[in-house]
């Protein structure tokens, strides 16, 4: 290090020694550099340049007092000086003192138009404050202004990406690689937008480049977790979340991606500890604290004791959750996380939720509107005016929303009557969301933030939303919790009541609405004709397949039970080997879930049931792994009969099944999604092999596989009448009533 005295009885060479300290930091030899500045501000303490440049490198060693106090000195000589006003900024925005730093840039754009360092800077604080638009017009000048500028391009791939501008985001950082090769930051984020658009294998080497450059980058390493998340390599996920987080215990999304993680392997009390530790390490971190209180909803039940037990611990961490809200204890925007915290797993307990529904959608409600504020709503249509209806969905593809029920709507409600507005909140697509665009009077393709898709909605007027799936889409769920239209409602895509004030009707077919349906709604039920949808089977392609290659006998009777395996509540567990020990020889087909530790839970559930009643679940029970449509479709028709779920039977299942000529065994229960098989059977008169009691249910699967005369006959009748569910005009007719009639009175 140099000599940072002057000799005994000499001053000190002032610019001899800022030179040297200059010189020093520009070789990147910054501790020397601060040792020099330091010795210069101790004889000439009012020394611009050494104020302006110690303040730099306390800046970048996170001294950031320090730093405040030396650029604030420096400006205070030289107030209009546009180099100064960048450091004094950079400064404000490390201390998260955003609004300050921006006037700090502003003021030094004001006075050096082409600065671009300024015009950067300024945008990354906009990105800060979620103005993204503008942020976005920073890098463009800055980028005008100096076209080699890395960090423009890099920070202008960061608002395309928040913009969820994909394709423009990874051209900017692209550019910013080409600039600079080992910029792994670039590499980060461009894996981030990759993950986004579901290339999750591409993202991940995105996230491997990145970290070879960077071994040790904290946000790389996270990613990439969460791209092995998405490849379902959970075991190695947990291994690298636990590494990461010895190394920086402290990183509160880590712990987030853990409780995620643990979620899908079913540890739900494991996966509340993972969020909650997150919530505690960073204070404004609103997703930790939604999801801390669905994490108490496991995906699958070891016994049916769990489920009470998790139920009362759910609604006690909702319960406090609102307490904290409104005592003013949670994070200021809660909007943040709302929609991935749905509690979808409350659904699959066979219980009616609509109390705690209305809990968390009160919540949810109140939130949302404080963040967005209201729109303006459209007026009642003017005579002759078309009924302008918007649909919200993430599910304009190949889906069992879009095919059961928004297909219909978009293809069939009057042109003339109806201007159909489909609302894509999903960046996915395929050939049918080609035939919604085709059909839709607009079709606008997400995702948006949702303040923007507010501002489009509120420009288009809508007289009447449906919301097809509330609690499944993240975005379109915080969207139904805003007031958009006069009239809201939602639909039996996701089977179950919203809770939220903001939705005025739910959407139902009379065939699946038990006596007291109305009872375990918060909206207004609304009974649609038969099923309440126009289906159109769907055209697949032609798969062969053979009992043997799916683990089946020739010669067993083959049970289809292809639903999620969340559906099967334990306490029925013992309805199969009953069925088993009646029938003889049979088979009952089950389709894996996709997280690890629910097929084994549910596996075990098995084991235990079946050996009750002296048999063995290896003996009868097959667990296929997910496959293509057109694979489920040839599989299914290698079977008997489709045994239906008890508690939540089959919708789009059915009907694949009765399209490969399937007879249906099902059990009518006390709730709406309990009951759609039924319905259907009930719409092609074939009543009988609908049961009411469980004995029944027992009783018809098995005289299904001792009386092959009578399964034959079955089966006939599928063949015959499935067509009876087929393009149902009477439900279309019947919402377009509907929808008329709520645009004009503002209703439901």
């Amino acid at each position: 290090m140099p000599s940072v005295t002057a000799p005994q009885g000499k001053p000190l060479d002032v610019a001899r020694t800022f030179n040297q300290a200059l010189e020093l930091h520009h070789q990147g030899r910054t501790a020397e550099a601060e040792a020099l500045y330091s010795v210069v501000l101790q004889v000439r303490p009012d020394h611009f340049d050494a104020l302006q440049m110690l303040g730099v490198i306390k800046l970048g060693r996170g001294d950031l007092p320090a730093a405040l106090r030396l650029t604030g000195a420096a400006l205070q000589q030289r107030p209009t000086s546009p180099q100064v006003l960048l450091n004094h900024g950079n400064v404000l925005n490390a201390m998260q003192r955003h609004n300050e730093a921006l006037a700090n840039f502003d003021e030094a754009i004001k006075r050096k138009k082409s600065f671009a360092e300024a015009h950067n800077n300024r945008g990354s604080v906009l990105l800060t404050l979620e103005r993204h638009e503008e942020a976005l017009d920073g890098f463009r000048r800055a980028i005008a202004l100096k076209p080699d500028y890395a960090d423009a391009h890099y920070n202008q791939g960061n608002a395309l990406r928040l913009l969820n501008r994909y394709a423009e985001a990874l051209k900017s950082f692209d550019r910013a690689i080409a600039l600079r090769p080992k910029y792994a930051k670039a590499y980060c984020n461009r894996g981030a937008v990759l993950e986004a658009i579901g290339q999750s294998a591409e993202a991940l080497a995105e996230y491997e480049r990145a970290l070879a450059i960077q071994p040790n980058f904290p946000e790389a390493m996270l990613n990439r977790c969460a791209s092995l998340r998405a490849l379902k390599r959970f075991d190695e996920t947990l291994q690298t979340l636990d590494a990461l987080l010895a190394a920086h215990p402290g990183y509160a999304e880590a712990h987030y991606m853990r409780g995620m993680l643990l979620a899908d392997c079913n540890r739900a009390n494991d996966a509340a500890a993972s969020y909650e530790k997150a919530a505690a390490l960073k204070a404004d971190y609103s997703k930790a604290r939604w999801a801390a209180c669905s994490a108490a909803l496991p995906i699958l039940y070891a016994d049916e004791a769990e489920i009470g037990r998790q139920r009362a611990e759910y609604e006690r961490r909702l319960r406090a959750l609102c307490a904290d809200h409104d005592a003013g204890r949670t994070p200021p925007d809660m909007t943040k996380g709302l929609g991935m915290a749905q509690p979808f797993f409350l659904a699959y307990q066979g219980r009616n939720d609509r109390d705690l529904q209305r809990l968390f959608g009160g919540l949810a409600s109140k939130i949302m509107a404080k963040h967005h504020g209201a729109v303006k709503l459209a007026e009642p249509p003017r005579p002759g005016e078309p009924v302008r209806v918007g649909i919200v969905s993430g599910y304009f593809f190949q889906h069992s929303v879009w095919k059961v029920g928004v297909r219909g709507w978009v293809t069939q409600l009057d042109k003339q009557r109806f201007q159909v507005f489909c609302y894509n909140t999903s960046y996915k697509q395929d050939a049918e969301t080609e035939i919604a665009k085709a059909h839709a009077y607009r079709f606008d393709q997400g995702p948006h933030p949702a303040d923007e898709w507010r501002k489009i909605i509120e420009a288009d007027r809508p007289h009447v939303i449906i919301y097809p799936e509330i609690g499944m889409n993240h975005e379109a769920s915080e969207l139904a919790a805003l007031r958009l239209a006069p009239v809201q409602c939602s639909y039996i895509g996701h089977p179950q009541t919203s809770g939220y004030p903001t939705i005025d009707g739910f959407l139902s077919g009379e065939l699946f609405e038990p006596p007291d349906g109305a009872e375990h709604y918060s909206e207004k039920l609304v009974t649609l004709p038969n099923i309440a949808f126009h289906y159109e089977p769907p055209k697949l392609d032609t798969v062969i397949l053979n009992r043997q290659e799916l683990g089946l006998r020739p010669s067993a009777t083959v049970y289809w039970c292809a639903q999620s395996l969340f559906k099967y509540l334990p306490q029925h567990d013992d309805v199969l080997p009953r069925i088993a020990k009646e029938a003889g020889d049979c088979q009952f087909v089950f389709i894996r879930h996709m997280g690890h530790g629910v097929t084994e839970l549910f596996e075990r559930r098995l084991e235990q049931a079946f050996a009750a009643h002296g048999l063995k679940s290896s003996d009868h029970c097959v667990l296929l792994n997910s496959m293509s449509m057109s694979r489920f479709a040839a599989a299914s028709a290698q079977c008997d009969v489709m045994l239906d779920s008890i508690g939540w039977s089959g919708g789009n299942t059915t009907l694949e099944a009765m399209a490969q000529d399937l007879p249906v065994v099902t059990f009518e229960g006390d709730l709406m999604r309990g009951r759609v098989s039924a319905g259907m059977l009930r719409m092609m008169g074939m009543p009988e092999t609908v049961a009411g009691t469980i004995d029944g249910y027992v009783s018809l699967a098995v005289r299904i596989a001792r009386d092959p005369q009578w399964r034959a006959d079955l089966k006939t009748r599928v063949i015959r009448d499935r067509e009876r569910l087929y393009r149902d005009r009477s439900c279309i007719a019947a919402l377009e009533q509907f929808l008329e009639r709520a645009a004009r009175d503002g209703t439901a």
